[in-house]
């Protein structure tokens, strides 16, 4: 797999590490944004978790992903409406959009330097059609108290400083986003958690968990854990350990692509309906166009396919798309591509389980995981304090009606 921007320029000096212990108060699997964001309030309650990965920090959706912060869900409003109802969906965008604003306190808070821009998110409109659904969502997020605009073509080209594509007409833009150093974001995040007495072991594979007399034992590649509480955030691996999970998360293969560097002109992240699966981008601090999406071309929209080497199908299409969006940029040199594995559900919402006493599991963010990590984090670590899932988290259970795919 080719090492992603967010990898490349990450320029920190590891987190400290330990041996794996035999006992461990709380445990945390995973050390992407989620996990993170878990351990970071466990640590700050007082509880010193173990967070251990079969990696290392963000190496997998986390690391590999487009660092959009945006408020919203991996379906279109109105699509959401009609699979979850009305209610479901506005209380859904509604954790959304609040797990977006916790993310951005969590960053001040603990002074993460992530390259963080809160100017927004633009997601252009192709054709009448798609601006005409553009201009119905937005009516529908305003009438249920959500921030969006509507933009004709005019309005969206004032938001960029080159030419747009002729098949553009507008687009539609949601204020709570911003764009981020998603590697920059996770390292941040655990050296936080550090400060607070976390303590992390790298190289670790989850085999099983089991029940023990006082908590759980989990086994490992290098060996067991006794602990007395665990959340697993391990996404796309989440099946490996959990069969409850095995049949409800799918692995998914993304792809981006990043540029050379180019004069800057656009500020706001980007998106567009360019395929059925989405694409989405942002011109980075240094100037070069990360683009990403595009998975309709691959065969089965690389469904089960695990992330490795970029497919020249997918590349060659995100390279169009570009610039079909900015002509300007059609041709442009790529400077890195790169896939990364994300994890889907079969009604595009994570899943919050919880298997055994004190165990509690989350995975298949549908590659929108990054407004869920912090506020979904937070319920989660007062799961392991309290024993139960917070009510707040009741429309991700895996019993839900819509999780079949």
């Amino acid at each position: 797999m080719q090492i992603s921007h967010w990898h490349a320029t990450l320029d920190r000096p590891p987190l400290p590490a330990i041996d794996l212990p035999a006992t461990a108060n709380v445990v945390v699997v995973g050390a992407g944004v989620v996990g993170a964001a878990t351990a970071l309030w466990l640590a700050r309650a007082g509880l010193k978790p173990l967070v251990i990965d079969r990696q290392g920090p963000a190496a997998g959706a986390s690391g590999h992903n487009g660092g959009i912060l945006s408020a919203g869900l991996a379906e279109n409003y109105l699509a959401a409406t009609a699979r979850y109802g009305k209610q479901a969906t506005r209380e859904l965008y509604g954790l959304s959009l609040a797990g977006q604003q916790l993310l951005v306190e969590l960053i001040e808070q603990e002074r993460i330097d992530c390259d963080l821009r809160l100017h927004g998110n633009l997601n252009l409109t192709i054709g009448e059609a798609q601006l005409t659904i553009a201009a119905t969502t937005v009516a529908a997020l305003q009438a249920d108290g959500f921030p969006a605009a509507l933009l004709d073509r005019d309005s969206a080209q004032e938001l960029v400083r080159i030419p747009l594509g002729a098949a553009i007409t507008g687009g539609r833009f949601n204020p709570a986003a911003g764009t981020l150093h998603s590697g920059k974001l996770v390292y941040g995040l655990l050296e936080a958690a550090d400060r607070y007495g976390a303590q992390f072991c790298w190289n670790v594979t989850l085999h099983q968990v089991t029940a023990a007399e006082t908590g759980l034992r989990l086994i490992t590649s290098r060996g067991s854990v006794a602990t007395g509480a665990a959340v697993i955030t391990i996404n796309a691996w989440s099946g490996e350990v959990l069969p409850e999970l095995s049949q409800r998360i799918k692995p998914v293969r993304g792809q981006v692509l990043c540029t050379m560097p180019v004069d800057p002109f656009i500020m706001c992240g980007f998106g567009a309906s360019l395929t059925p699966t989405g694409e989405y981008g942002q011109q980075l601090p240094g100037g070069q166009v990360l683009f990403g999406g595009c998975r309709a071309v691959a065969p089965d929209q690389d469904v089960g396919v695990s992330a490795g080497e970029v497919s020249a199908d997918v590349q060659h299409a995100l390279e169009v798309g570009l610039g079909r969006l900015f002509p300007t940029l059609a041709g442009i040199a790529i400077e890195r591509r790169w896939s990364g594995q994300m994890a889907f559900t079969a009604d595009y919402l994570p899943i919050v389980a919880n298997p055994l006493p004190n165990l509690f599991a989350v995975g298949g963010f549908s590659g929108h995981g990054m407004p869920f990590a912090a506020i979904v984090g937070r319920h989660l670590a007062e799961a392991v304090q309290t024993g139960t899932i917070p009510s707040a988290l009741e429309l991700l259970s895996c019993e839900r009606e819509t999780l079949i795919w």
